[in-house]
């Protein structure tokens, strides 16, 4: 009973050992320890280092098109186990955590309706999205089912989030799927407008969302950039906003197996 309990042992070590090595390939054995201690990493920078050195973790940092740089460009990694996701489950007998149902979830927009976010300006929790749904196209606000059967790789939908803090608008919506990752991106089609200025043109802002298997975990990569007006008043709320967004959707999908 001894040598079978040490072979199991040893098996274990060598997957363990094998499985240590194909994480460390797509992200620093620091940046691992630290987030699996810390549950998440956060850096307001245009150098970025966070994200998973992978097909589509590279694609997330290189989504700006425009000429002009965003003047505001932040990325967070969160390091979410599967287990928690089961534990966070209404379902937990039956929580299904895996890669595919990660990209249903990410598909299912009405379900963002309601989403909290903490409002570091009012200081309370207040509602990020009072309606999300999908939508017909870009000049549509007819509202579809959310599109959530299939592979969701090449796909490019769109929504309409009415925003606590930039009201209701047209976003788009690309996701990209293989192996092991699920992504979307999520680029505002319609101006962000706070306080009834134009804050956000058309285009100028982005959010990716990477979310990576490595076996008993996810790997969550997000990165957001934006070009906004500089006027003194809107500036800093319109930074707080976007990092609040990160956040809140974050949490959101913590809750969704």
């Amino acid at each position: 009973m001894g040598i079978k309990r040490l072979c199991v042992l040893g098996v274990m070590m060598l997957f363990s050992a094998g499985f240590a090595q194909e994480v460390n390939n797509i992200i620093s054995p620091e940046h691992l320890a630290e987030v699996s201690q810390k549950g998440v990493l956060h850096r307001e920078t245009t150098e970025f280092s966070l994200y998973p050195d992978t097909e589509l973790g590279k694609k997330a940092i290189i989504t700006w098109e425009k000429d002009e740089e965003p003047n505001y460009s932040a990325e967070n990694l969160y390091y979410l186990k599967k287990e928690t996701l089961k534990e966070n489950s209404a379902d937990k007998p039956n929580a299904d955590t895996s890669l595919e149902t990660v990209a249903k979830v990410i598909r299912s927009i009405t379900k963002m309706k309601g989403m909290q976010y903490y409002s570091n300006g009012d200081k309370k929790w207040e509602t990020l999205y009072h309606k999300a749904y999908m939508v017909e196209g870009e000049k549509s606000k007819k509202p579809i089912a959310d599109q959530t059967e299939g592979n969701a790789d090449g796909k490019t939908y769109y929504c309409l989030l009415d925003d606590n803090s930039f009201g209701d608008g047209i976003y788009q919506l690309d996701y990209r799927q293989c192996e092991k990752e699920v992504s979307l991106c999520l680029t505002n089609v319609e101006a962000l407008k706070v306080a009834m200025f134009k804050g956000v043109k058309p285009r100028y802002m982005k959010i990716n969302l990477v979310v990576t298997d490595i076996g008993n975990a996810y790997l969550v990569y997000m990165v957001v950039q934006a070009k906004y007006a500089q006027i003194s008043f809107l500036e800093s709320r319109i930074r707080r906003s976007l990092a609040a967004r990160v956040d809140a959707i974050y949490n959101w999908f913590k809750f969704q197996f």
